[in-house]
């Protein structure tokens, strides 16, 4: 078994150098956390190592500077561990093996060591910090808030929350959940900052509440770097992604035991849904329930917007000329590369895509041109900060309502950027999006090529549900323009850029997953 000091070692010299020429550049690439898998890595540097204690293990907290052949560097956190034998559980985990002055061992991802969850949680509230060889690790705990539950001080048992996220999520029991952020960035973490906020404005205890962070603080830097964030646990029914996956799952189900036609409901405009213009038999095959959630989803969306608006910082902030300037050419920029990334990956699809892939390919230059008409729209509507990555997996269910959760924004964005005021609107085309991916992730377990024409109906009618509840609770408010044909527009706009947004996405991360978003934007741009 490889020693406390041997184990030491493996971050010191020549051990140090293959970890960073050779095990780390194959090994990172394989995370779901990391954002440079699509760009090819020049060099790769550990520029910090903080000695961990756990209870019964030692690890080291290594912070990783990543450099590539092209574009900026980015920063990332890697906890490690080491054990002479892996955990069959968990083989993603591994690291590698290594031998340092003759002894072997495993070295893996800690957030999968028990003892050191408990030791980063007793670490936190306990308030303490270490030292590195280039900065410090800080622990703040808020002991001193009325929020904090004395039996927090006592949690046993830990795990690692199995989603598909960009960080690492860690429940303890079911008190506490500790998100930490693997790629890191220096400035004001979002998620801390907004949940703080709308907690006061709520002032409902079972929405998470921040009982304290994690930051690195490098010497002679001012801003720091959020490692972690801790929050209350929130008792929920699951996610309303499952949720969702449930009913669409039963509505297909529906459809295959009814002899209703799809080709006699019609559809025009998202716009004018409401509960009595959806077709009786939709209603019947969806569920009331289901369709009065999403309603609730809308209005809970309406709401935290309008709170958002309220923050004396967030104060809303009229679109200007230089500003819709940028917004274009950050879509511009997106759309020339993610469609060079498709060109590129054309011939590995699988061919039941590469024929939505060639159109999309023909649709650049529409796809550009609807973009560039957001540089000429006269916007009466204002920016707002947002949630800015808004799904249905971010999104809790509990009883008839839900809980909103993960306010850190995308992820691929800088904390600078995530921290910019925005349409909302952005938000409800990301749900918008979600709709879409539900749709088609429910389709996938069945045959019936039908079920694509009642799959369209259902994200058209949901969606529509989803936006007039929302528009309903903020058809009043100062960041919502009374022009229909703004919203239409911002909308429409918007719906489009985070469809190319998850082309680059799918292509790079999940390319089983290409599908969806060429099907989103040959639908966008074939009408």
């Amino acid at each position: 078994m490889l020693s406390s000091k041997a184990f030491a070692d493996a971050f010191y010299g020549k051990s140090k150098t293959i970890l960073e020429k050779e095990i780390l550049p194959q090994y990172l690439p394989a995370c779901r956390w990391f954002a440079g898998k699509s760009r090819e890595i020049h060099e790769l540097e550990i520029f910090e190592d903080i000695l961990f204690n756990g209870i019964t293990s030692v690890a080291h907290i290594l912070m990783i500077r990543v450099s590539y052949q092209d574009g900026l560097p980015e920063r990332y956190m890697l906890p490690v561990s080491f054990t002479p034998a892996p955990d069959p559980d968990y083989p993603f985990a591994i690291i590698a093996k290594i031998k340092v002055g003759g002894e072997e061992g495993i070295i893996y991802d800690a957030t999968y060591d028990d003892s050191f969850r408990a030791a980063l949680l007793s670490f936190i509230i306990s308030g303490k910090s270490l030292n590195g060889s280039n900065g410090q690790l800080i622990a703040v705990y808020e002991r001193s808030s009325k929020y904090n539950d004395p039996s927090c001080d006592y949690i046993k048992s830990s795990q690692v929350i199995k989603t598909d996220q960009s960080n690492s999520s860690l429940l303890y029991e079911d008190k506490l959940i500790l998100k930490l952020f693997r790629k890191l960035d220096e400035g004001i973490n979002p998620d801390i900052e907004m949940v703080r906020f709308i907690y006061a404005s709520f002032h409902d205890e079972s929405i998470p509440f921040c009982m304290g962070f994690v930051e690195y603080r490098q010497t002679n830097h001012s801003e720091p770097i959020f490692i972690g964030n801790l929050q209350r646990y929130v008792k929920n029914e699951g996610d309303a992604w499952s949720f969702t996956i449930g009913n669409i799952t039963r509505y297909y189900e529906n459809v295959l035991s009814s002899e209703s036609s799809a080709s006699d409901i019609i559809t025009k405009n998202m716009l004018d849904v409401r509960y009595e213009t959806i077709p009786d038999i939709l209603i019947k095959l969806i569920g009331i329930r289901f369709i009065e959630m999403v309603a609730q989803l809308g209005k809970t969306t309406g709401e935290l917007h309008l709170t958002l608006a309220s923050h004396p910082d967030f104060t809303p902030e009229p679109f200007s000329t230089v500003y819709q300037r940028s917004l274009y050419q950050s879509m511009q920029n997106t759309t020339k590369r993610h469609f060079e990334l498709l060109r590129k990956s054309l011939n590995l699809l699988p061919d039941a895509v590469k024929e939505d892939a060639l159109n999309v390919l023909n649709y650049e230059k529409k796809v550009l041109r609807l973009f560039k008409s957001i540089v000429d729209m006269k916007l009466t509507s204002t920016r707002i900060r947002i949630h800015g990555d808004y799904h249905l997996g971010q999104v809790l269910c509990r009883g008839n309502d839900f809980v909103v959760i993960d306010f850190e924004g995308e992820p691929l964005l800088s904390l600078s950027e995530r921290r910019l005021k925005r349409s909302p609107l952005r938000d409800v085309a990301c749900m918008i999006r979600s709709f879409h991916y539900a749709s088609f992730s429910a389709l996938s377990v069945f045959t019936q090529l039908e079920l694509k024409t009642w799959a369209d109906l259902w994200y058209f009618y949901i969606s529509g549900i989803f936006i007039s509840s929302y528009m309903d609770k903020v058809k009043s408010a100062e960041f919502m323009s009374v022009e229909r044909a703004e919203i239409e527009g911002l909308l429409r706009i918007f719906l489009l850029e985070k469809a190319v947004y998850e082309l680059g996405y799918e292509l790079s991360n999940r390319p089983e997953w290409v599908s969806v978003p060429l099907k989103g934007i040959v639908d966008f741009l074939s009408v």
